[in-house]
């Protein structure tokens, strides 16, 4: 009996002691199991940020094409205005004035340092996304027409941020420089509106400069013109005077109306001369030295008409003159030219004629009229207006095409 008491005590024992290891190993993987799951709610967390900031990505990738799109009009406005500078089209890269231009565009829209309000995702109400640190900038290569940018991508989801790094560029190489519609070698013919008019009416010759009327104005006397002298009439100017207008240097004369001198005016140096209406000469009318006649109807040149030294006439009707000579200067008619004696030319392509050419011949005894100069004349309108006109560079416009859009080069997770 004593000796199966004893074999009791030991298997209670060994039954508590297998229990208990059983309890520990339970324990155990209970442990590991509420472990794990602990550990799978944050990498899920994890992964559902990287989602969201991944996302970001996709979405300001977008955002930033259309932030280029919504900026091509002012870079085109921007370069136009440098190619429209003197000799600008030889000494400006306008694909790199373009680049300057969209970086900074770029960078305005969102400074530096700015963080961008977060933007829900809708299928997860508490993961979102938001930008930061956008960084827009030209390539700094002097050839390179790209714009650099960086930028961070914050996602989040149930507090579990995820900050990802992106670069793109935009690569603006492929944008050309077209004219507009217009003919790139159009030329445009002289205007009459090359003084301006004077802010305060003042009609006095002598004490006024410039001299400026309202309506018709006449002037008599002798020697009325002096140096550096202005005249402005929105009528017809008569100078009427009995003494000759002579060796007098920069004087300008605007009339809408017509143009009246009654005596000789010789040796007009860098004058200018403009009326929208008739110009009558009635004595001898020289100008030299880069001088300006531009008439834009008809001109009569009573007696000698001298041209010389760089200056140049337009007539926008038809010329009429007694006599004329033409020195290292240029005279255009659109109209018909009528010389009534005889003219002189150091070069054909310095009398242009887009009309006929017609020369006062007698016929016999005392009978005359005029006849028309044969191989004179009948000028290419074309030619004419690229002979005598100003060329007009055509308006500077950017082709943008189809073919720019970011382009994501790297992301750092």
């Amino acid at each position: 009996m004593k000796y199966l008491k004893n074999e009791k005590g030991y298997a209670l024992v060994t039954v508590l002691v297998i229990i208990t290891i059983f309890m520990i190993i339970t324990l155990s993987f209970m442990g590991q199991a509420f472990s794990s799951t602990k550990q799978n709610q944050v990498v899920e967390k994890s992964t559902r940020a990287v989602s969201a900031a991944e996302m970001g990505i996709s979405y300001y990738q977008v955002a930033i094409q259309k932030m280029y799109e919504s900026k091509r009009d002012t870079v085109n406005s921007h370069v136009s205005t440098i190619m429209s500078q003197p000799n600008a089209t030889t000494t400006k890269d306008f694909k790199r004035e373009a680049t300057l231009k969209m970086a900074s565009e770029l960078q305005a829209l969102i400074p530096s340092g700015t963080s961008l309000t977060p933007i829900r995702v809708d299928e997860h109400p508490n993961a979102s996304f938001y930008l930061k640190n956008f960084v827009a900038a030209a390539d700094p290569a002097s050839n390179s027409y790209k714009v650099n940018i960086s930028f961070n991508i914050v996602g989040n989801e149930d507090g579990k941020e995820t900050t990802l790094f992106a670069e793109m560029y935009l690569n603006l190489d492929t944008i050309i420089n077209l004219p507009t519609t217009d003919d790139p070698n159009s030329y445009q013919l002289p205007n009459y509106t090359n003084i301006p008019k004077p802010n305060t009416v003042c009609g006095t010759l002598a004490t006024c400069n410039p001299v400026y009327v309202e309506g018709d104005k006449g002037f008599d006397g002798n020697n009325l013109l002096s140096n550096n002298q202005t005249i402005y009439t929105t009528g017809s100017l008569t100078l009427t005077g009995q003494g000759n207008e002579n060796n007098t240097s920069v004087i300008k004369i605007h009339a809408d109306g017509n143009i009246t001198v009654g005596k000789n005016m010789n040796s007009q140096t860098n004058m200018l001369i403009e009326t929208n209406g008739n110009a009558t000469f009635q004595q001898n009318l020289k100008i030299d030295t880069e001088s300006k006649l531009l008439v834009r109807q008809n001109l009569f040149v009573a007696q000698q008409f001298d041209i010389s030294n760089k200056s140049f006439v337009y007539v926008g009707g038809n010329a009429t003159v007694q006599k004329l000579i033409i020195s290292a200067s240029k005279m255009c008619v659109y109209g018909d030219l009528k010389i009534n004696d005889s003219k002189t030319v150091d070069n054909p392509s310095n009398l242009l004629v887009l009309g006929k050419v017609y020369q006062w011949t007698k016929i016999s005894g005392n009978d005359y009229e005029y006849r028309q100069v044969t191989g004179e004349g009948n000028m290419n309108f074309d030619l004419f207006k690229k002979q005598c006109g100003t060329y007009v560079p055509p308006a500077f416009q950017i082709n943008w095409g189809n073919n720019v859009s970011p382009i994501i080069s790297n992301v750092d997770y």
